[in-house]
């Protein structure tokens, strides 16, 4: 009992953490770990170790118990409202609907899940949860760690600038002609929906959940879905088509439209490996100076890439990649080229083939991820039956743009 009420006092803590930051912020409770103040993030990191602690220390005399009580219910008999506290059972961010979620998942009963479900969708899964899984998420997506995200609840289409108002320089009591801004462009955001499955034995699922909170063995099934949705929407985010699919960054698409700007350093179809440290100077500037300054001016390029560039030499052996205060492509400072900052992404393409996005450079803050409000889930107990066994699975739906052409340049093949 006392390891029960001290995982409830936890768990009320960390509900109230979460609340406070959503309140000060206006975001949602899962993106505390990305947007959160440090105290915050650190506040939020020891109360996910004393979690770990406590359901470690829990008695398996008490989980044995906590189970055959489960396995005493009806297989298919949904729990009703009265019997769940703490809190509204509606609420996804209650522990009356984390425990109703996991006790769905325990039992196999679709008919709870259903009753989870808004309209259409699937079962939006506990907060919690949801928090953990993007959380994985992000760390296995560099281009999220990169550009802009937003979260939307629709679609939606967004009017983007042709060209500015005019300024003018202009005498006492003189006159201009003024111009409004173009706003020909329309950019439709379509959230593309994403979805995971993950086969659990029954087993599994009772041992490891229990029904006293999200258990570790859920932890570990979300870490594994967080991992496989990141890394699948990274290579969307990086060279997606931007037809029935997010826009990649580093697409065929994008190097089409960069080409027409005259914003592309043309390799003239010659392979990776004759870059050139005047191909990666003229490509900085093709980049005009006030997109230069931002902080979050970087290159997106592959490993294939970076490793040539660290061989370009002066005279067959002098390496122009140099650190510290030697000067070089750096400009004096480690993990730059030409003094700009890089990241790595496993998605860049390296064949040589024609059109093909071998680096990227600009501002990534006209790069946009825009997800869709909410995941959702769906539980399956019928079709791995006669294994014992139940599929999970998770939908999660975003989108992603580049926003302006004039931030960007690449260097293609």
């Amino acid at each position: 009992m006392d390891n029960l009420n001290e995982l409830q006092n936890t768990v009320h803590q960390y509900r109230k953490a979460l609340d406070a930051f959503e309140s000060r912020t206006g975001h949602l409770p899962q993106q505390v770990e990305a947007r959160g103040s440090g105290e915050e993030r650190e506040k939020i990191a020891h109360m996910d170790a004393d979690l770990s602690v406590i359901e470690a220390r829990a008695e398996s005399a008490a989980l044995r118990a906590r189970i055959a009580k489960l396995e005493s219910q009806p297989m298919f008999q949904s729990a009703t409202p009265s019997s769940i506290r703490g809190g509204d059972v509606n609420d996804r961010g209650s522990e009356a609907y984390a425990a109703r979620w996991l006790s769905a998942i325990v039992r196999g009963d679709s008919s709870e899940m259903r009753s989870l479900s808004l309209a259409s969708s699937g079962a939006a899964i506990p907060t919690d949860l949801e928090r953990r899984i993007v959380a994985k998420l992000q760390q296995a997506n560099v281009i999220r760690g990169m550009c802009t995200v937003s979260t939307i609840d629709s679609k939606r289409s967004i009017a983007v600038e042709n060209a500015l108002p005019t300024t003018s320089l202009v005498a006492e009591n003189g006159s201009m002609t003024a111009s409004d801004p173009s706003w020909g462009t329309q950019i439709s955001v379509v959230p593309y929906k994403y979805v995971t499955a993950v086969q659990m034995s029954q087993e599994f699922i009772e041992d490891a959940i229990g029904t006293g909170g999200i258990g570790t063995g859920l932890n570990y099934v979300a870490d594994r879905m967080g991992l496989s949705i990141g890394l699948a929407q990274e290579e969307a985010f990086t060279i997606g088509s931007g037809s029935g699919q997010p826009q990649g960054i580093a697409s065929d698409a994008v190097g089409v439209l960069l080409a027409s700007a005259s914003q592309v350093t043309d390799l003239s179809a010659a392979a990776v490996t004759t870059v050139t440290g005047d191909n990666l100077i003229d490509t900085v500037h093709l980049v005009a100076p006030q997109y230069r300054a931002s902080p979050r001016f970087s290159w997106l390029i592959s490993d294939t890439f970076l490793k040539v560039v660290r061989k370009i030499k002066v005279n067959t052996t002098d390496y122009v990649w140099k650190v510290g205060n030697e000067g070089g492509i750096t400009g004096g400072a480690p993990g730059t080229i030409y003094g700009v900052p890089y990241r790595v992404n496993q998605y860049v393409k390296t064949a040589t083939a024609n059109g093909n996005v071998f680096a990227i450079v600009g501002d990534f803050n006209y790069f946009e991820i825009f997800d869709r409000t909410g995941m959702t889930s769906m539980m399956d107990p019928y079709s791995a039956a006669a294994n014992h066994k139940t599929t999970l699975y998770m939908y999660t739906r975003t989108d992603s743009h580049m926003m302006l052409t004039a931030p960007f340049a690449a260097i293609t093949c």
